[in-house]
């Protein structure tokens, strides 16, 4: 299965996340927009950081947290950034992703229409840093209160999704791009039908060789909780790859009935597992 993990997968060649940052209340731009997307536009995989919270802090061992690290992973592994600064998390969302240039290149900023009559901290200085290094050309405008989302999508497209494949190949850890960890953890999810985090921590501490960083692992896995392409499982903390969404990672030709011959010895070694466990199994499969 170690084998397979390091050479036997297709992914796409980047991330086709979109992060959306702005406010949580029923009547702010975030969830109308995402309401919009899953009605209108289901294959843009949206983001949603409060999942994504949830799962890390319910692991049973906390590891040390930081939002700017964390903020930073989802950057690097997504499509885009639509931030709407509507309440005081995406106030300072704003000012931060401004400052890193990685990151104002993948973002979308949104304003109010309806408040930029006057100068502002944001519109003077956060604003005009992001447009400037924006790869989706601008700041856009649009009033809140009637918003225009068709634009936005439209302004969303002029940098395409990822279409694209590369093989996944593993080196060193510490040298391995985010996303393709990222690609990697599904991968792992996939073929072992259902996993914990310390599964997914067994696995690649067998790949490479215990050189491995927990807290990014754990980071990285809560993400794709965020993103949906892992839902849990049972009731005891497994994971499972969605059946709502594009695989991840796709098994190569030519490696089918090596990946198939690994999950019929997996089968077998599942039988001996206690009950409740095969309970999971059998769901995560046909859930798949």
């Amino acid at each position: 299965m170690i084998q397979l993990l390091k050479s036997g997968y297709n992914i796409k060649s980047s991330g086709n996340i979109v992060f959306v940052c702005g406010g949580n209340d029923a009547t702010h731009m975030r969830p109308r927009f995402c309401e919009y997307c899953a009605i209108n536009y289901p294959d843009i995989m949206i983001f949603w950081p409060e999942y994504a919270m949830a799962d890390y802090f319910s692991s049973p061992s906390i590891i040390s947290f930081d939002i700017s690290d964390f903020e930073e992973l989802v950057s690097e592994v997504s499509h885009s950034i639509i931030l709407f600064p509507e309440a005081p998390g995406s106030f300072a969302e704003t000012g931060y992703f401004s400052a890193l240039n990685h990151i104002a290149l993948k973002t979308i900023l949104v304003l109010d229409l309806n408040r930029q009559a006057s100068d502002s901290f944001i519109s003077m200085g956060p604003a005009k840093k992001i447009g400037s290094s924006s790869q989706f050309s601008g700041v856009m405008q649009t009033p809140y209160d009637a918003p225009a989302f068709g634009d936005i999508i439209a302004r969303l497209n002029r940098v395409s999704m990822p279409k694209n494949k590369k093989i996944l190949q593993l080196d060193k850890f510490s040298t391995l791009k985010s996303y393709d960890k990222f690609c990697l953890i599904y991968a792992c999810v996939k073929i072992l039908a259902a996993v914990t985090l310390a599964d997914i921590l067994f696995v690649f501490r067998s790949i490479f060789k215990s050189h491995i960083s927990e807290p990014n692992i754990k980071q990285l896995t809560s993400i794709l909780v965020g993103a949906k392409y892992l839902v849990e499982t049972g009731s005891y903390g497994h994971l499972r790859t969605s059946d709502t969404k594009k695989p991840l990672a796709e098994i190569r030709e030519g490696k089918k009935a090596e990946e198939a011959e690994i999950k019929l010895m997996l089968a077998n070694a599942y039988m001996d597992s206690d009950p409740e466990f095969l309970e999971i199994i059998e769901e995560a499969k046909h859930a798949s």
